[in-house]
């Protein structure tokens, strides 16, 4: 399959609980995957925990049921190893994956680790390959977590990451926890577009 750079996404994130959207988390996801598809673009996942298999889902809703598309030709998955691997190892595969990608869409960004829930150490790893990559950076900061802290770095600094200022009410708007699921999705549309 032959991804066409500028209309891939990656997304980047992981989810042992989702926060504010609590039960809507996972429905978030599933529609991001659909909404994304429906407009052309292809998705990469690492297929993060809480994450990809959602991802998964409203890919094969949008593809496979409705078009009865192949949807290898929409969607690539790279599940990451279980056993431990080395660190050199494992920024090879992120950045494997994230170099299919014109841009990187980052949510959530949370994992379970000795009894508490922790920040995704992976999915910050993930934003700075992206950088180095010159993908653009689409962080959603109204999911909490990495990607809250994401978004504020790049508001803050939004001149170092696009090259006009032409997109930044809207990657504003990304941070607003307020924002409905379905809003915040036509926001990711209109700045990846």
């Amino acid at each position: 399959m032959h991804l066409d750079k500028a209309k891939t996404i990656f997304i980047s994130g992981s989810a042992y609980e989702y926060g504010k959207f609590g039960e809507i988390g996972k429905p978030f996801i599933k529609h991001l995957s659909k909404a994304l598809l429906k407009n052309d673009f292809k998705i990469v996942s690492g297929f993060g925990l809480g994450v990809g298999s959602h991802v998964v889902d409203g890919a094969i809703d949008e593809i496979h049921l409705k078009r009865k598309e192949q949807i290898t030709d929409h969607l690539q998955c790279f599940p990451f190893p279980h056993e431990n691997k080395s660190k050199t190892t494992m920024s090879a595969y992120r950045s494997n994956m994230i170099s299919r990608a014109g841009a990187v869409l980052f949510i959530f960004g949370n994992k379970l680790e000795d009894i508490s829930i922790k920040e995704a150490d992976g999915v910050l790893e993930e934003f700075e390959i992206a950088r180095s990559n010159k993908a653009m950076l689409i962080p959603v900061g109204a999911s909490g977590y990495v990607a809250e802290k994401l978004w504020k770095r790049v508001v803050e600094e939004y001149d170092d990451y696009f090259e006009t200022r032409d997109k930044f009410d809207l990657v504003e708007q990304l941070g607003n926890p307020s924002t409905a699921p379905e809003t915040l999705i036509d926001l990711i549309i209109r700045i990846a577009s």
